[in-house]
Protein backbone atom coordinates (compact mmCIF):
# COMPACT_ATOMS: atom_id res chain seq x y z
CA UNK A 1 0.00 0.00 0.00
CA UNK A 2 0.99 3.44 -0.87
CA UNK A 3 1.97 5.59 1.45
CA UNK A 4 -0.72 9.10 1.75
CA UNK A 5 1.46 12.10 3.14
CA UNK A 6 -0.75 14.39 4.82
CA UNK A 7 0.08 17.99 3.86
CA UNK A 8 -2.59 20.21 4.36
CA UNK A 9 -1.74 22.69 6.68
CA UNK A 10 1.97 21.92 6.92
CA UNK A 11 2.70 25.68 5.32
CA UNK A 12 -0.21 27.79 6.67
CA UNK A 13 1.74 30.63 8.01
CA UNK A 14 4.96 29.66 6.36
CA UNK A 15 4.29 31.74 3.07
CA UNK A 16 5.72 34.89 4.64
CA UNK A 17 8.99 33.39 5.28
CA UNK A 18 8.72 30.90 2.34
CA UNK A 19 8.64 34.08 -0.53
CA UNK A 20 11.24 35.92 1.45
CA UNK A 21 14.19 33.48 2.47
CA UNK A 22 13.76 30.61 -0.34
CA UNK A 23 16.15 30.80 -2.60
CA UNK A 24 15.27 31.47 -6.50
CA UNK A 25 15.90 28.26 -8.89
CA UNK A 26 19.20 29.34 -10.53
CA UNK A 27 18.51 30.89 -14.20
CA UNK A 28 20.68 28.27 -15.84
CA UNK A 29 18.62 25.61 -14.65
CA UNK A 30 14.94 28.04 -16.32
CA UNK A 31 17.02 28.00 -19.43
CA UNK A 32 18.12 24.53 -19.25
CA UNK A 33 14.76 23.34 -19.08
CA UNK A 34 13.59 25.31 -21.68
CA UNK A 35 15.85 24.46 -24.10
CA UNK A 36 15.78 21.24 -23.73
CA UNK A 37 11.85 21.13 -23.74
CA UNK A 38 12.09 23.03 -26.85
CA UNK A 39 9.88 26.20 -25.25
CA UNK A 40 8.79 28.58 -27.38
CA UNK A 41 6.20 31.00 -25.23
CA UNK A 42 3.24 29.00 -26.88
CA UNK A 43 0.73 26.47 -25.01
CA UNK A 44 0.08 25.81 -21.39
CA UNK A 45 2.24 25.19 -18.01
CA UNK A 46 0.91 23.45 -15.15
CA UNK A 47 2.50 23.89 -12.08
CA UNK A 48 2.08 21.02 -8.95
CA UNK A 49 2.22 22.11 -5.63
CA UNK A 50 3.27 25.31 -6.54
CA UNK A 51 3.69 27.55 -3.22
CA UNK A 52 3.96 31.12 -3.99
CA UNK A 53 5.43 30.98 -7.52
CA UNK A 54 9.27 30.32 -7.47
CA UNK A 55 9.13 27.88 -9.68
CA UNK A 56 5.94 28.89 -11.63
CA UNK A 57 6.52 32.63 -11.95
CA UNK A 58 9.59 32.17 -14.05
CA UNK A 59 8.52 29.45 -16.18
CA UNK A 60 5.19 31.06 -17.25
CA UNK A 61 7.21 33.55 -19.05
CA UNK A 62 7.71 30.78 -21.87
CA UNK A 63 4.12 29.85 -22.32
CA UNK A 64 0.95 31.42 -22.95
CA UNK A 65 -0.93 30.72 -19.98
CA UNK A 66 -0.32 28.81 -16.93
CA UNK A 67 -1.98 27.40 -13.60
CA UNK A 68 -0.27 26.47 -10.53
CA UNK A 69 -2.13 24.13 -7.62
CA UNK A 70 -1.50 23.61 -4.17
CA UNK A 71 -3.46 22.90 -0.87
CA UNK A 72 -2.00 25.92 0.97
CA UNK A 73 -4.38 28.81 1.43
CA UNK A 74 -1.40 30.59 2.15
CA UNK A 75 1.23 30.12 -0.28
CA UNK A 76 -1.51 30.86 -3.05
CA UNK A 77 -2.48 34.19 -1.20
CA UNK A 78 1.02 34.73 -1.81
CA UNK A 79 1.22 33.72 -5.41
CA UNK A 80 -2.27 35.58 -6.50
CA UNK A 81 -0.60 38.86 -4.26
CA UNK A 82 2.77 38.75 -6.67
CA UNK A 83 0.62 38.13 -9.88
CA UNK A 84 -1.95 42.04 -8.80
CA UNK A 85 1.43 43.58 -7.62
CA UNK A 86 3.22 42.86 -11.22
CA UNK A 87 0.07 42.80 -13.19
CA UNK A 88 -0.09 39.39 -14.72
CA UNK A 89 -3.23 38.09 -16.29
CA UNK A 90 -1.93 34.73 -18.01
CA UNK A 91 -1.23 33.22 -14.46
CA UNK A 92 -3.78 30.96 -12.28
CA UNK A 93 -4.15 29.79 -8.65
CA UNK A 94 -6.22 26.68 -7.81
CA UNK A 95 -6.50 25.38 -4.14
CA UNK A 96 -6.35 21.77 -5.19
CA UNK A 97 -3.96 18.65 -4.17
CA UNK A 98 -1.83 17.22 -7.39
CA UNK A 99 -3.58 14.00 -6.59
CA UNK A 100 -6.75 15.68 -7.61
CA UNK A 101 -5.84 16.58 -11.62
CA UNK A 102 -8.72 16.21 -13.88
CA UNK A 103 -9.52 15.96 -17.44
CA UNK A 104 -11.53 20.21 -16.75
CA UNK A 105 -7.92 21.52 -16.44
CA UNK A 106 -7.35 21.04 -19.41
CA UNK A 107 -4.52 19.86 -21.69
CA UNK A 108 -0.91 21.00 -20.70
CA UNK A 109 2.26 21.48 -23.17
CA UNK A 110 4.77 20.84 -19.61
CA UNK A 111 3.67 19.94 -16.47
CA UNK A 112 6.39 20.72 -13.47
CA UNK A 113 6.36 20.28 -9.47
CA UNK A 114 9.51 22.20 -7.85
CA UNK A 115 10.81 21.00 -4.51
CA UNK A 116 7.05 19.52 -4.29
CA UNK A 117 7.24 15.69 -5.26
CA UNK A 118 8.15 14.15 -2.51
CA UNK A 119 5.10 15.35 -0.72
CA UNK A 120 2.77 13.66 -3.16
CA UNK A 121 1.44 9.86 -4.18
CA UNK A 122 4.29 10.28 -6.85
CA UNK A 123 2.68 7.17 -9.05
CA UNK A 124 -0.49 8.45 -8.76
CA UNK A 125 0.94 11.71 -10.09
CA UNK A 126 2.92 10.69 -12.40
CA UNK A 127 -0.22 8.73 -14.08
CA UNK A 128 -2.27 11.56 -13.96
CA UNK A 129 0.20 14.14 -15.21
CA UNK A 130 0.53 11.58 -18.38
CA UNK A 131 -2.96 12.09 -19.07
CA UNK A 132 -3.01 15.96 -18.87
CA UNK A 133 0.12 16.40 -21.17
CA UNK A 134 -0.10 17.36 -24.96
CA UNK A 135 1.40 14.59 -26.99
CA UNK A 136 5.30 15.20 -26.82
CA UNK A 137 4.72 16.98 -23.58
CA UNK A 138 7.68 17.36 -20.90
CA UNK A 139 7.18 16.53 -17.23
CA UNK A 140 9.80 18.44 -15.19
CA UNK A 141 10.83 17.81 -11.83
CA UNK A 142 12.81 19.94 -10.30
CA UNK A 143 14.25 21.16 -6.78
CA UNK A 144 17.52 22.41 -5.15
CA UNK A 145 16.75 20.17 -1.59
CA UNK A 146 17.78 21.89 2.09
CA UNK A 147 19.95 24.79 2.89
CA UNK A 148 21.95 22.64 5.22
CA UNK A 149 22.30 19.85 2.38
CA UNK A 150 24.65 17.00 4.27
CA UNK A 151 25.12 18.99 6.65
CA UNK A 152 29.07 19.17 6.39
CA UNK A 153 29.88 22.39 6.94
CA UNK A 154 30.25 23.44 10.92
CA UNK A 155 27.62 25.73 10.60
CA UNK A 156 25.29 23.72 8.87
CA UNK A 157 25.98 21.01 11.79
CA UNK A 158 25.05 23.56 14.59
CA UNK A 159 22.01 24.69 12.96
CA UNK A 160 20.94 20.95 12.69
CA UNK A 161 21.82 20.27 16.47
CA UNK A 162 19.52 23.07 17.38
CA UNK A 163 16.63 22.49 15.21
CA UNK A 164 17.23 19.09 16.86
CA UNK A 165 16.59 20.47 20.41
CA UNK A 166 13.92 23.01 19.76
CA UNK A 167 11.90 20.51 17.18
CA UNK A 168 12.54 16.95 18.78
CA UNK A 169 9.75 15.04 16.52
CA UNK A 170 10.70 16.69 13.49
CA UNK A 171 11.30 14.05 10.88
CA UNK A 172 12.95 14.45 7.37
CA UNK A 173 10.86 13.27 4.72
CA UNK A 174 12.86 10.33 2.95
CA UNK A 175 11.95 8.40 0.18
CA UNK A 176 13.15 4.57 -0.63
CA UNK A 177 12.83 4.71 -4.40
CA UNK A 178 14.20 7.89 -5.99
CA UNK A 179 12.22 9.95 -8.20
CA UNK A 180 14.31 9.36 -11.48
CA UNK A 181 13.64 5.54 -10.80
CA UNK A 182 9.64 6.05 -10.66
CA UNK A 183 9.90 7.96 -13.71
CA UNK A 184 11.69 5.39 -15.81
CA UNK A 185 9.60 2.93 -14.42
CA UNK A 186 6.26 4.84 -15.65
CA UNK A 187 4.83 5.71 -19.09
CA UNK A 188 7.18 8.74 -19.62
CA UNK A 189 9.90 8.20 -21.72
CA UNK A 190 13.52 10.11 -22.82
CA UNK A 191 14.71 10.56 -19.56
CA UNK A 192 17.04 13.16 -19.14
CA UNK A 193 18.68 14.24 -15.50
CA UNK A 194 21.41 16.70 -14.62
CA UNK A 195 22.28 19.14 -11.77
CA UNK A 196 23.44 22.61 -11.63
CA UNK A 197 26.13 24.14 -9.06
CA UNK A 198 26.77 27.31 -7.32
CA UNK A 199 26.70 29.06 -3.94
CA UNK A 200 24.62 31.39 -2.21
CA UNK A 201 25.47 33.31 0.94
CA UNK A 202 23.43 33.60 3.72
CA UNK A 203 23.20 36.10 6.90
CA UNK A 204 21.44 34.61 10.07
CA UNK A 205 18.27 36.17 9.75
CA UNK A 206 18.00 34.14 6.43
CA UNK A 207 19.46 31.14 8.08
CA UNK A 208 16.84 31.43 10.57
CA UNK A 209 13.63 32.74 7.90
CA UNK A 210 14.51 29.86 6.11
CA UNK A 211 14.20 27.68 8.91
CA UNK A 212 10.39 28.94 9.09
CA UNK A 213 10.00 28.50 5.60
CA UNK A 214 9.90 24.95 5.83
CA UNK A 215 7.30 21.88 7.43
CA UNK A 216 9.40 21.07 10.26
CA UNK A 217 10.23 24.15 11.82
CA UNK A 218 7.47 26.37 11.90
CA UNK A 219 7.37 29.42 14.10
CA UNK A 220 3.87 28.64 15.14
CA UNK A 221 5.20 25.43 17.07
CA UNK A 222 7.27 27.88 19.04
CA UNK A 223 4.86 30.37 20.12
CA UNK A 224 6.40 32.84 22.82
CA UNK A 225 9.66 30.51 22.95
CA UNK A 226 10.61 31.65 19.37
CA UNK A 227 12.52 34.85 20.97
CA UNK A 228 15.18 31.83 22.67
CA UNK A 229 15.53 29.68 19.55
CA UNK A 230 16.40 32.57 17.60
CA UNK A 231 18.93 33.36 20.20
CA UNK A 232 20.37 30.20 20.71
CA UNK A 233 21.12 30.11 17.03
CA UNK A 234 22.41 33.58 16.72
CA UNK A 235 24.95 33.04 19.67
CA UNK A 236 26.03 29.97 18.30
CA UNK A 237 26.46 30.83 14.30
CA UNK A 238 28.18 34.27 15.41
CA UNK A 239 30.67 31.81 17.48
CA UNK A 240 31.51 29.89 14.26
CA UNK A 241 31.73 32.79 12.28
CA UNK A 242 31.77 36.30 14.10
CA UNK A 243 30.55 38.06 10.20
CA UNK A 244 27.59 36.39 10.89
CA UNK A 245 27.63 35.01 6.87
CA UNK A 246 28.18 31.75 5.37
CA UNK A 247 28.26 29.88 2.06
CA UNK A 248 25.53 27.54 1.33
CA UNK A 249 26.22 25.18 -1.46
CA UNK A 250 23.53 25.07 -4.02
CA UNK A 251 23.21 22.17 -6.48
CA UNK A 252 19.85 22.55 -8.24
CA UNK A 253 18.51 19.27 -9.91
CA UNK A 254 16.42 18.54 -12.76
CA UNK A 255 14.33 14.91 -14.01
CA UNK A 256 12.39 15.30 -17.50
CA UNK A 257 10.64 12.88 -18.77
CA UNK A 258 8.33 13.52 -22.23
CA UNK A 259 5.08 11.70 -23.80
Amino acid sequence: MKQMIQTHGLYDGAAYYYLKYRGQYSDRLIQTLALKCGLDGKGRLLDLGCGTGKLTFPMANYFDETIGIDVSTDMLQSARSQCELLDIHTMKWLKMASEQMNPELGSFRMITAGDAFHWMDRELVLKLSYDRLEPGGALALVGQGHMLGDRSLDWQKAVQRIVDKWFPNSKRLKHSVRHEQLVAQSSFHSLLTGQIHSERERDIPSIIGYLYSTSTCRKTTLGKDAANFEKELYDELKSIDSSGTFKEPVTDYYIIAFK
